[in-house]
């Protein structure tokens, strides 16, 4: 309205004295280009929405430039330690160095600038930031000026050159520490939580004989490190780490670390809580504090997915639980933000809610809040949203077939198309009532970018099969793509262009920004190392077609003249070093466009069955852990009771999170556990998973046996079982 109404004064008591946000990788998949107008944004969307607890990582790259120069470290050491700006969430947890940097001074400088401003807007508004602290991570050379330190080197991050570290045991690790928060606060002012992350996706080097003595040890040279310098100081951990390594991280282990910090002065995010209740697994987390947390979203995927209704159900079992211990609050940990806005306007309401919330009845007030209005039709459609991508059936990580790199297909990925493109027609429907509101122009086009999704890998399937037909739907499966880059044109937050620009301006020489360009293309493309190409791969307009419709019009040329495909690894870093424009769908109207796709593709609603397991769906997960390390990884199986002989047609077996290694499957099925049959069949090497569809065949177990090529971390695997009852 064009005046706000005076309503009586209302106080609301929220149940959760700490609500966090944001992630350590937001800062690359999301906020690396951001200046002062848009952090402005956010902040302001923060408190909106009670959000007092928000972690500021911006500007420390000035204060370890301080420290390490005073250490002695030279400035051609230093400046090959720092990473480009998209790569710093995986160089300050310690996992990379100098990757696609060095960084200029300029933006050193200016983002220390940012983040006083940052810094200052938060606490007017009566937020607690949570800043970096001290874990160890420092320069390669560093031993060129400190010989007498050992530096441990961590085991090699995702194919990436090892880094060093400190060893917590030496006095030099407390020195460093202190060094940094004194500095820290003379620069930004006082702050009293700090993210230290000792073990980011590594596995401590200690000998087994002394292990949990030296466990201790460096959790104590932490603690002592930011207690000794702030009195009120609060040491904020991930618990990603526990997870991620959980064969290593048994509760003894975890015990030893943290036993040094006093009850409530410890802070764990149990980030992962839809995939793995971390707080149910480590007494001391319950002991000596903990969040409740969602991740929800990895790379910044721009899918909708999201089970609500589990996040509700979760949030209130946690809340309730009698052996809940030191629950201290609720956090939103998302990878990258600015996608699904349903999630997260649900998980900051259910930070304020002492009731279970039922996501259906939720809804209703959620469009009305969202569009001003909620007709009919757009109810119906958020009811078919709830059953499909904001159900229980999706995939926690789905890629889509066609957003990967073309020979590492799993069959077709987990999605109800058929769900979804009559959601989308509902929503359609109510265009004339609500189609000049910029919410619900979102809101169609993310639906409708979802169901052509689902359709281009129900097409592209019919493609990658042999048959007389197969040039006719790779053509078909073209046209989607190309109409995918159109859609995604439509709105400025999905166009490709728009990152680059971004990245561009917040520099001041062309060479810097070329190099800052870099950055933007490679993180949605190559990643970096040999593990994560496609990992952050989005839905945007000239991503589609200048960068996925491209590889797939190579392969399929490989295919036609019957020669070996590309090297796609040398195709994708080419495109990421280009500073051309991409070639990009020019700007449409949203609403004219949805609407003629939704015509233009309805028919292809029907060939579902043709591609796709029928019958109903059983999920199962997380199934055990498979290690798959070392140089000769052997064998491995996983296998499925379903209680009780069905028809079998499919499987779905996906690691939960991330990439996983290359690996082939094969899939048996057996009505006793003792007699095995291939009936399912073998897929290749993928490092996705395998879907397979097969002839409904009576089965009780599945056993799918896991070949890996190359060695990497252990992986947590989920499946979803296909059957007719």
């Amino acid at each position: 309205p064009a005046k706000l109404p005076d309503l009586d004064c209302q106080t609301a008591t929220c149940p959760n004295r700490l609500r966090y946000y944001l992630s350590v990788c937001t800062f690359g998949y999301t906020t690396p280009w951001w200046d002062w107008e848009r952090w402005e944004l956010e902040i302001d969307w923060m408190a909106l929405h009670g959000l007092n607890m928000p972690l500021a990582l911006s500007g420390q790259e000035l204060i370890w430039q301080r420290v390490f120069r005073q250490l002695g470290v030279s400035e051609d050491d230093i400046c090959a330690h720092f990473s480009g700006p998209a790569y710093l969430p995986w160089h300050r947890l310690g996992n990379l160095n100098g990757y696609l940097g060095p960084l200029p001074q300029s933006w050193i400088d200016s983002q220390a600038v940012l983040q006083r401003k940052i810094l200052n807007r938060m606490r007017e508004l009566g937020m607690t930031p949570v800043v970096p602290g001290f874990s160890g991570f420092v320069p390669t050379a560093f031993n060129s000026v400190r010989p007498d330190v050992e530096l441990q080197s961590a085991a090699a991050w995702a194919g990436f050159e090892p880094t060093k570290f400190v060893d917590p045991r030496h006095p030099i690790f407390r020195e460093i520490g202190s060094m940094f928060m004194r500095e820290y606060r003379h620069e930004f002012g006082p702050a009293h939580y700090f993210l230290c992350e000792t073990f980011a996706e590594q596995i401590p080097q200690f000998g087994s004989e002394n292990e949990l003595d030296d466990l201790r040890e460096v959790g104590r040279a932490t603690w002592d490190a930011l207690s000794s310098t702030d009195a009120d100081a609060h040491w904020v951990v991930q618990g990603w780490p526990f997870y991620y390594a959980r064969d290593y991280w048994k509760p003894e282990r975890a015990s030893a670390l943290f036993d040094a910090v006093p009850e409530g002065r410890l802070v764990v995010l149990d980030q992962a809580t839809e995939e793995l209740e971390l707080w149910r697994e480590q007494p001391i987390v319950r002991e000596k504090g903990w969040l409740f947390g969602v991740v929800h979203n990895y790379g910044q995927n721009t899918h909708l997915h999201g089970d609500l209704q589990a996040f509700c159900d979760r949030a209130w079992v946690a809340s309730t639980d009698p052996g809940r211990g030191n629950l201290l609050g609720m956090g939103i940990m998302p990878e990258g933000i600015d996608q699904n806005p349903v999630v997260y306007e649900l998980l900051t309401d259910l930070m304020w809610s002492r009731e279970r919330v039922k996501v259906s009845t939720w809804i209703k007030s959620y469009s009305r809040a969202r569009y001003g209005k909620a007709p009919r039709s757009v109810l119906t459609a958020w009811r078919l949203l709830i059953k499909s991508v904001y159900g229980p059936d999706q995939e926690p990580t789905l890629r889509y077939s066609w957003r990967l790199r073309p020979g590492d297909q799993p069959l077709v990925a987990s999605l109800d198309v058929s769900t979804v493109g009559e959601a989308a027609r509902y929503l359609n429907s109510a265009v004339q009532t609500l189609g000049s509101h910029p919410l619900f122009q979102r809101d169609l086009v993310d639906v409708v970018k979802t169901w052509l999704g689902g359709l281009a890998d129900l097409v592209l399937d019919a493609a990658l099969a042999e048959g007389e037909r197969r040039n006719e739907h790779a053509s078909h499966f073209f046209d989607i793509l190309r109409d995918l880059d159109r859609l995604a044109g439509t709105l400025p937050e999905h166009r490709l262009s728009n990152w680059i620009a971004s990245a561009r301006k917040t520099t001041t020489t062309p060479q810097d920004a070329d190099l800052f360009e870099r950055n933007a293309r490679t993180l949605l493309s190559v990643w970096g190392g040999p593990f994560l190409f496609d990992y952050a791969s989005h839905e945007w307009a000239g991503l589609i077609n200048d960068f996925h419709l491209k590889r797939w019009q190579l392969f399929f040329a490989a295919r036609d003249f019957g020669s070996r495909d590309p090297d796609f690894a040398e195709c994708e870093t080419l495109w990421s070093e280009s500073t051309r424009r991409p070639a990009e769908s020019a700007p449409e109207n949203a609403m004219a466009v949805c609407d003629e796709l939704l015509r233009k593709y309805r028919a292809l609603d029907q060939i579902a069955p043709e591609f796709h397991p029928t019958g109903h769906r059983l999920r199962f997960g997380p199934l055990p852990t498979v290690a798959l390390a070392g140089s000769a990884p052997g064998t491995m199986r996983l296998v499925i009771d379903l209680e009780t002989a069905r028809l079998v047609s499919g499987i779905a077996a996906f690691p939960i999170f991330g990439q996983g290694c290359r690996a082939g499957y094969r899939v048996e099925l057996s009505q006793d556990s003792r007699h095995w049959n291939s009936t399912a069949g073998a897929a290749k090497s993928t490092c996705r998973g395998i879907r397979l569809a097969f002839e409904p065949t009576l089965a009780q177990f599945i056993r799918v046996t896991i070949q890996p090529e190359l060695g990497d971390a252990g992986q947590l695997f989920q499946a979803v079982i296909f059957t007719s009852d």
